[in-house]
């Protein structure tokens, strides 16, 4: 499933219980479980979004990137990848939302405990 933020710019993200990307189309990715952030250089740092660790510096770095592909795997998997060639992969939790995503008009998507994916509002929701 397209997130439809290709071209969209990173404006902001956001450090607290969760890792959050903030967009110039006024949406919002939230990461609540551990991911996966692919520098462009290549290498990858786990992370924790309460604790970023060593991941923090490449997950500032994504602010004015833009963004070429997010989409959400039939499992509940997300993957964003940016001009600049970082990547950002979440895998579903058994356990916990691993991810949300807010856009324009009310739009909602969540990645439920096990993968299921949740949708709510804006156009093509169900």
């Amino acid at each position: 499933m397209d997130l439809s933020v290709r071209g969209q710019s990173v404006n902001r993200v956001c450090f607290d219980a969760a890792f959050t990307i903030l967009t110039s189309g006024d949406c919002e990715l939230r990461v609540e479980t551990e991911a996966i952030i692919r520098a462009p250089e290549g290498e990858k740092f786990r992370f924790d979004p309460e604790y970023p660790g060593d991941a923090a510096a490449h997950l500032a770095q994504l602010v004015r990137d833009t963004i070429t592909l997010a989409e959400a795997g039939s499992a509940g998997d997300l993957r964003v990848l940016f001009e600049s060639g970082a990547a950002l992969t979440v895998a579903p939790h058994s356990d916990y939302e691993a991810w949300g995503f807010v856009g324009p008009k009310g739009r909602r998507i969540t990645c439920m405990p096990g993968g299921e994916i949740a949708l709510w509002g804006g156009q093509g929701a169900s």
